[in-house]
């Protein structure tokens, strides 16, 4: 009966052994890491969901930011004077027939755009954050778990020249 023996000895390594072990470490050290990273920005994200929905009132710093930078409420109500004023009959009749009733009621909630958008910028934002989080956990794991994609190709590699080698 054949008898096999494997020697394991390690302590005569090559240098190019060593440098593969080394980079293997550092890519599996950096994928961790990467892991890591994309975890705690994905709890982050959760986090100031959570915050948005337990305190809307936060969304007015964007709110403000927003028509700071594009005036889009001034605009709006402008554009809205211009379509009331385009009646001059109509306003003139509502003005006699109840003037005491204009000064004494508090004025007419306006409507703010701007509000709307933030809204949609902030959840956008979210979604974007959270999306690029969860490809850096995905691709962490990639790296940390680097000999099961190396076995899986060098498997494939065996597969396919067993194919040709028969063919």
């Amino acid at each position: 009966m054949a008898r096999f023996q494997f020697d394991d000895d390690t302590s005569a390594d090559t240098p190019i052994e060593r440098g593969t072990r080394l980079a293997q470490t550092i890519v599996r050290g950096g994928g961790f890491l990467l892991l890591v990273v994309g975890l705690w920005i994905a709890l982050a994200v959760i986090s100031e969901a959570w915050s948005l929905y337990r305190h809307p009132e936060q969304i007015e710093r964007i709110a403000a930011a927003i028509e700071h930078g594009s005036n889009l409420d001034q605009t709006l109500a402008k554009a809205s004077q211009g379509l009331a004023a385009s009646t001059p009959d109509e306003a003139d009749n509502d003005r006699t027939t109840s003037s005491a009733t204009h000064t004494t009621s508090a004025p007419a909630p306006t409507f703010r755009l701007s509000y709307f958008v933030a809204w949609m910028v902030a959840i956008l934002l979210l979604m974007l954050i959270g999306r690029l989080s969860i490809a850096a956990v995905k691709a962490g794991g990639e790296l940390v778990l680097y000999d099961l994609h190396i076995k899986r190709f060098v498997r494939e590699l065996l597969r396919e020249a067993g194919g040709k080698s028969r063919g």
